[in-house]
């Protein structure tokens, strides 16, 4: 298994004391190894997980702080208030240099409650699906990492479930 992996195991087999994070996208499931760009899909940044979308926001999987928005609003850093950090990105197709019509709800520095939106985007006038990836930047001393959905919808599923060591 490489550092990448996070495992699917269903909901129903999930420690309930283990930590859920709610799902800041809608759309379909898909493991981090998938992804088109190498520097993704080997895990250099951490362990993650891709959701090809279906729905236009980005919604705050957490209460905790948002650190940084970057590349046009295509990136963000957020920090929950237990102190796990996550890296939010969208992945554009090479034939796609832009999504048009994206508006930013938050700014670098703002506090944010679970739930919240932090960006919406228009997806009709992309030719490729979007797809958008959660990282756990800060990870690395978590226990096993697991995902219970093939589906999720944003700011209602969980997208990732983190088992305590």
């Amino acid at each position: 298994m490489k550092y990448s992996d996070i495992s699917y195991l269903p909901q129903r087999q999930l420690d309930p004391n283990s930590i859920s994070i709610c799902s800041p996208f809608s759309g379909k499931v898909r493991p981090l190894s998938e992804h088109p760009e190498p520097f993704f899909s080997y895990g250099t940044l951490g362990r993650g997980i891709i959701v090809e979308l279906t729905s236009h926001k980005i919604l705050a999987p957490f209460n905790g702080t948002l650190l940084q928005v970057k590349n046009a609003g295509s990136e963000f850093i957020l920090k929950a208030n237990n102190g796990l950090k996550v890296l939010l990105t969208l992945h554009l197709d090479t034939h796609q240099h832009h999504i048009a019509h994206t508006h930013i709800a938050q700014l670098g520095g703002s506090k944010i409650i679970k739930g919240e939106r932090l960006a919406y985007f228009d997806l009709r006038e992309l030719k490729t699906p979007l797809l958008a990836t959660m990282i756990l930047l800060n990870g690395n001393r978590l226990g096993a990492v697991h995902y219970g959905l093939s589906h999720v919808t944003a700011g209602v599923d969980s997208l990732l479930t983190i088992t305590k060591k």
